[in-house]
């Protein structure tokens, strides 16, 4: 599942499913990346009919001779069996709305990606993801996780740092799900 947010309009466009990005990378290449959709009305024209209500929620965000930048954030990557969950600030305490955050398990020979968010206009930010995104031969039962933090600016992401975080809880659901609930995440 994904989600899309308006990067320029800074507001949330809704859920997604993956299968629209791929098929509208197969249609139209040059508009659409793993991470961002250059929204024109040329673009919205040549999405097809089965994806009609996501179409309509994006014709909402057309504007006139100008392409909007649409993130795309994983909402669930390869499954849920872990959560992660937090709010991103700055030294000084103040949220940092709409950046990228990329959450990697730390390994010693190469790194895991585990999904990629986007924070909402409080800083806040939730990723889930399965188990088969960090635990190579299962030999992993917990992935070590940090941060790669990009801000938006220009039309496109930069990154300005990352950061492992403490975890401030850990909780397994009666599902056998695990949250990590890493609290306030200082950057």
């Amino acid at each position: 599942m994904r989600n899309l947010i308006d990067m320029d309009g800074k507001s949330d466009i809704g859920h997604i499913d993956w299968e629209f990005i791929h098929d509208m990378q197969a249609i139209d290449p040059d508009h659409i990346t793993p991470e961002i959709v250059y929204l024109t009305k040329d673009f919205l024209d040549k999405i097809p009919e089965k994806w009609s209500v996501i179409k309509s929620k994006l014709a909402g965000h057309v504007k006139k001779g100008k392409t909007v930048h649409i993130g795309i954030e994983d909402v669930e990557n390869l499954g849920n069996d872990f959560k992660i969950r937090g709010i991103l600030k700055d030294k000084q305490g103040h949220p940092m709305a709409f950046c990228k955050i990329v959450a990697m398990d730390k390994d010693p020979v190469e790194d895991d990606y585990l999904g990629a968010i986007i924070t909402n206009k409080d800083g806040e930010f939730t990723l889930s993801f399965g188990k088969r995104t960090f635990s190579d031969f299962n030999m992993e039962a917990e992935p070590d996780v940090y941060f790669k933090v990009f801000t938006w600016r220009d039309s496109k992401f930069y990154p300005i740092g990352s950061v492992t975080p403490e975890v401030l809880e850990k909780v397994t659901t009666r599902e056998g799900k695990i949250v990590f609930e890493f609290g306030v995440v200082e950057l």
